[in-house]
């Protein structure tokens, strides 16, 4: 039975790509429907894939890029003039600490009201370590990754699948213990070799990872590269065992 279903809303990065959206992600469960980053092109892409947008509960920011967060604005411009029907149950923002300062921010440029949709919004800034429920059985949690000062990974669990969601981030054993085991990690594959002193992900460092943590699948995504798919997969499958996706805008995947 499926028990987490994801939607790529965004494989691309802050490059413009005519198939790419900047990096986003919606996961659904049977508790819970959160919207992982919010990048440039990813609040259409909610209605261009048919996700429940509208029944959003979640919205997890793993840092404070804009391509990872630049379309916070028009997410809650959304919110408070696209709703088709009425909402009373709240939203919820799981954040890197730090959130309220990008928030002051978007409300000194926008205007305070733009932030306040009618149905309550609440906010939780998590520390590396930190979780939340999602319902009764399923959880959120969170891991620092090697990118900026705030930057985290997610894991969410339900009570019989996993799915991990890298964020921006360098290599890092300790990830690789945070994601064991998981259904799916979905990953960053930024470059083709690895950069010293940039904090991203090669394909050899994304396999990596996959591989240590002995996840089920791996799904690559957030290239700065051109992606050639059959020899992407290839190289990916010369350091992980495990089945490969290359991820692209509109791809759905079920646990």
């Amino acid at each position: 039975m499926t028990t987490i279903k994801l939607t790529i809303l965004g494989s691309g990065t802050s490059v413009p790509d005519a198939s790419r959206n900047s990096a986003g992600y919606f996961v659904e469960t049977q508790n819970a429907k959160i919207m992982l980053d919010c990048g440039a092109g990813t609040v259409h892409a909610l209605a261009r894939y048919d996700v429940a947008w509208e029944e959003m509960t979640h919205l997890f920011i793993s840092h404070f890029h804009v391509d990872h967060a630049g379309e916070l604005a028009s997410l809650f411009q959304a919110f408070r003039y696209g709703m088709r029907g009425e909402r009373t149950s709240p939203l919820t923002i799981v954040a890197p600490l730090g959130l309220d300062r990008v928030i002051y921010g978007l409300k000194h440029a926008f205007g305070e009201r733009l932030f306040t949709p009618a149905f309550p919004v609440q906010f939780r800034l998590l520390p590396p370590g930190g979780h939340i429920l999602l319902g009764r059985t399923d959880r959120l949690s969170v891991a620092k990754t090697p990118h900026t000062e705030e930057s985290l990974a997610v894991r969410i669990d339900t009570s019989n699948a996993s799915l991990c969601y890298t964020g921006d981030t360098d290599y890092s054993e300790e990830l690789a213990a945070f994601f064991s085991k998981a259904d799916l990690l979905v990953s960053e594959c930024s470059f083709r070799e690895r950069r010293e002193g940039v904090p991203h992900l090669s394909i050899m460092d994304a396999a990596r990872i996959a591989s240590e943590a002995d996840v089920r699948r791996l799904v690559v995504t957030h290239f700065y590269f051109d992606v050639n798919e059959p020899a992407l997969k290839s190289e990916l499958e010369n350091n992980y065992s495990g089945e490969v996706l290359i991820g692209k805008d509109g791809m759905c995947i079920e646990i």
